[in-house]
């Protein structure tokens, strides 16, 4: 190690975010005023000094790192750089927090990052008269429980980076904290088990989506965490495709091992790769430092004797594997990588232009919502946004063109590996035209997004569709739905359902690039009826007891409008109100205010939609009216009163403050939060409605 010995030159290193700079200035003084040496890097940088070099000599040479640990403090980057030099100095002496002390100004710990951290106790704060005093004399007494400072990291500054050039990161890397935490605890927990036991340590495979960050997020663990790693990282790119995925895997790791061999001065005339692990496994255990393996893009189908070989070759190893497969995860800890908040999401696509006008806000969360948090479907408009209007490139989005996403990847990754498809293939499993259990499964997926699917209604349509035996149809959707999993396609159901259900994007590309129509429209009106024959059957029972007209559900009476376009839109329509925040209630407190914004704007657009489809084919029943009523007397006066009125505020936030503290200081939010309940009520009567319509009970059965 290249720990520092000796006298430390500073007692504390104050890490803070500059929106807090008010708190640190009173806590700063009491500190010095206990004769304490003092880091704060706005007072002790020297006049014309290098910053960043100040700053990490000072952290080397400090005793402990206090930080002020905000809701916007893992929003700085700057701020998680000292935090993790802190945090790795400690865990180099065997305790990771004995090196960091924290104070959380915020009501919850929620935001602090990692759980070791969020373990600790934590000061709760130094607004109050005398606090400051108080937390100076328990930080100068901690302080004498240490000796020597942080000490250098170990390793050097750049690790060795085999078998390709070391990356330099993404420059549009957002979020992802909490994960990147989550890996470094789960790749160190044979070191320092602070937290509950979720597997033994030294392995942790990241699983996801295509397109949804995972092998960014390893380089960025890398990157961040490299002095962790003395021993250097070792990177080996697998992704392949096709029917025989395993064996070219194995085949590629191979000749990639052979390269990092080489690098390292060992024969490579081996023809076994059991063997050339051996030697490798010698030779890096004779370096005695601990080092990153890293399996980039693992197919699903790998047995677990060929699994085995792909782990780090040496207990020296922390391993670390990316893959679409849900079905790796009994020997490494698993992290499940969803999409981006909304936070995030909404900063990665205004990352390159910032909108300058209401109209671009307003359409800016539309193609939010379209995207559902896909990092690279983000990126890819984003890039694009930079000099086109946001407008055109959402109705492109929309377009029954050229799929745009497609082309725009094309004009922007022409050095994109030839092993790596591009995004709207990558999002399928494989071209959506044969009648494959997965397909199937898929096919009936996107029908119904956004909501969930339980594998008794798939049953139930494959069944009618192809006239199948109960047993060959539940094996069908077994068989479909285990494909998707090993994908990365189908989204996990909750613990305790069965549902399954899929992304935005998923959903889109299965709309737009399913080449058999007909098969897509026969399981479509299948599923439909089975639906709703589902929601109304436990309703046409007969009762023990007689009951009144007023008493009889409306479900009792077969849906007024016959006509099979009307029924559709009525329940499309219902689907979106059912489970929208106008309808559904939005606790207290909790929820965002722009998010309800959007979840009306959303039905806002399915009403004006239906209105469009429904045409001049509309038969006399009430839905049109039905449908107009909705837009102009509900939905239109709230979203024109209440839209712009928090576009104002929003457009008052300071760069240093969250939307979400910042929407909670606006004075009218209690007003309107009021009109979004006083919604409530007409809205769930409009869903009563559109349920006769339809002749689905779509709130009873969310409710249930």
């Amino acid at each position: 190690m290249d720990r520092q010995q000796g006298e430390a030159e500073w007692d504390v290193f104050v890490s803070y975010s500059r929106s807090d700079a008010d708190l640190v200035a009173p806590l700063a003084r009491a500190l010095r005023h206990r004769g304490l040496r003092v880091f704060v890097d706005d007072t002790a940088v020297e006049d014309f000094a290098g910053i960043t070099a100040t700053i990490s000599q000072a952290l080397a040479r400090s005793k402990a790192l206090l930080a002020l640990y905000s809701e916007e403090y893992p929003r700085r980057r700057a701020c998680q750089w000292e935090l993790t030099y802190a945090f790795q100095a400690g865990q180099r002496e065997g305790d990771p927090r004995r090196r960091i002390l924290i104070i959380n100004p915020e009501r919850t710990a929620d935001h602090v990052h990692p759980l070791e951290l969020r373990d600790a106790r934590h000061w709760p704060g130094i607004r109050e008269e005398g606090a400051a005093d108080l937390l100076a004399a328990r930080v100068s007494s901690y302080l004498d429980e240490l000796t020597g400072p942080l000490g250098g990291a170990p390793g050097p500054a750049q690790p060795t980076w085999l078998p390709a050039p070391m990356p330099s990161g993404s420059r549009w890397f957002t979020g992802r904290l909490a994960e990147q935490w989550h890996l470094h605890t789960a790749l160190h927990r044979h070191r320092a088990p602070l937290v509950s036991q979720v597997g033994h340590g030294r392995a942790a495979v990241v699983r996801g989506m295509p397109g949804i960050g995972k092998s960014l997020l390893a380089q960025e663990y890398a990157l961040h965490f490299a002095s962790s790693f003395p021993g250097g990282v070792y990177w080996f790119d697998l992704h392949t495709s096709g029917p025989d995925a395993a064996d070219h895997t194995l085949d590629g790791y191979f000749r990639q091992v052979r390269t990092v061999a080489s690098a390292l001065g060992i024969p490579t005339d081996t023809e076994s790769l059991p063997a050339l692990l051996s030697h490798l496994a010698l030779a890096l255990g004779e370096r005695n430092m601990p080092f990153l393996w890293v399996l980039d893009g693992i197919p699903d189908g790998l047995s677990h004797e060929q699994l085995a070989l792909l782990y780090g070759p040496h207990r020296l190893a922390a391993t670390l594997l990316t893959t679409r497969s849900r079905h790796y995860g009994r020997s490494a800890e698993p992290l499940d990588l969803g999409p981006l908040p909304d936070p995030d999401a909404y900063d990665l696509l205004l990352s390159r232009r910032r909108p300058t006008s209401r109209e671009e806000q307003e359409v800016a969360r539309d193609i939010l919502d379209d995207l559902g948090g896909h990092p690279v479907a983000l990126d890819l408009v984003a890039e694009r946004m930079a000099h086109e209007n946001a407008a055109r490139l959402r109705r492109l989005l929309h377009s029954n063109s050229t799929d745009a996403l497609l082309r725009w990847e094309r004009a922007t990754s022409s050095g994109r590996s030839a092993t790596r498809p591009p995004l709207p293939s990558a999002l399928l499993p494989r071209s959506i035209k044969s009648r494959t259990p997965a397909n199937d499964v898929l096919r009936m997926l996107a029908v119904v997004h956004p909501t969930a699917l339980g594998e008794g209604p798939m049953e139930q349509a494959l069944s009618r569709v192809d006239g199948l035996r109960p047993a060959e149809a539940v094996h069908r959707v077994a068989e479909g739905t285990d494909n998707l999993i090993g994908e990365g396609t189908v989204r996990p159901p909750s613990p305790g359902d069965h549902a399954w259900s899929i992304h935005p994007l998923v959903a889109r590309a299965v709309r737009r690039h399913d080449e058999d129509i007909t098969r897509q429209e026969d399981l479509r009106q299948a599923l439909l009826g089975i639906l709703v024959e589902s929601w109304t059957a436990p309703m046409l029972e007969p009762r023990s007891t007689p009951t009144t007209p007023q008493e009889s559900p409306v479900h009792s009476q077969p849906p007024h409008s016959s006509n099979d376009v009307e029924r559709v839109v009525a329940f499309d329509l219902q689907v979106e109100l059912a489970l929208r925040v106008g309808v559904q209630p939005l606790a207290d407190g909790q929820g965002s205010l722009r998010e309800a914004l959007t979840s009306l704007h959303s039905v806002f657009t399915t009403a004006r939609d239906g209105l469009h489809r429904l045409g001049p084919q509309a038969s006399a029943s009430r839905l049109p009216q039905l449908v107009a009523g909705l837009v102009n007397d509900l939905l239109r006066p709230f979203l024109s009163t209440w839209h712009p009125a928090l576009e104002v505020h929003e457009a008052t936030r300071p760069v240093t403050m969250s939307s979400i503290e910042h929407e909670r200081r606006w004075e009218r939010a209690a007003e309107m939060r009021g009109a979004l309940a006083a919604l409530r009520e007409p809205l769930t009567d409009v869903t009563v409605s559109l349920g006769e319509l339809s002749g689905a009970d779509l709130l009873t059965a969310v409710a249930e």
